[in-house]
């Protein structure tokens, strides 16, 4: 019996090492995504605290300098600027994910495409084995009706 040998086995298998790299690729921008909303988290949790304790020094009729009036003005301002720009990154972080995930999916198709083939290809050569297994065995029981 021969054995099945699909001809386009090195497309698929580039296509599986495809899906596979976008998959990494996929894999490593949303853990970029997720240190990135850890880290906006944080510096959101640290202008909190110097607002609180601003808010603190104001009420405790601690009069504030006007130097440390303006270090926490311009502390709070660094930190809106940095919120600012760690959004804008994870917002094109996350339409990077998304277009990957597009990708991805572009990936799967293709591969289930080829792999329908190689088992449309695979019945077929089931098939033909079948009908030349029935052939031999027909051609066998003609001779043996011919000898009797």
């Amino acid at each position: 019996m021969p054995n099945f040998q699909f001809k386009l086995q090195k497309v698929l298998d580039t296509c599986k090492l495809k899906e596979n790299l976008i998959e990494v690729k996929l894999a490593e921008l949303e853990k970029l995504a997720e240190v990135q909303r850890i880290n906006l988290t944080l510096v959101e949790k640290q202008r909190g605290e110097i607002l609180a304790e601003r808010q603190e020094k104001r009420k405790g009729n601690v009069s504030l300098r006007i130097e440390e009036e303006m270090l926490y003005e311009n502390c709070l301002q660094n930190l809106e600027i940095r919120i600012e720009k760690m959004k804008v990154y994870l917002r094109e972080l996350e339409e990077q994910i998304r277009r990957t995930r597009e990708e991805l999916v572009a990936a799967a198709i293709e591969r289930k495409v080829v792999e329908k083939v190689r088992d449309k290809r695979y019945e077929e050569f089931t098939l033909e084995i079948a009908r030349n297994d029935q052939k031999a065995l027909d051609e066998i029981a003609v001779q043996q009706y011919v000898r009797r």
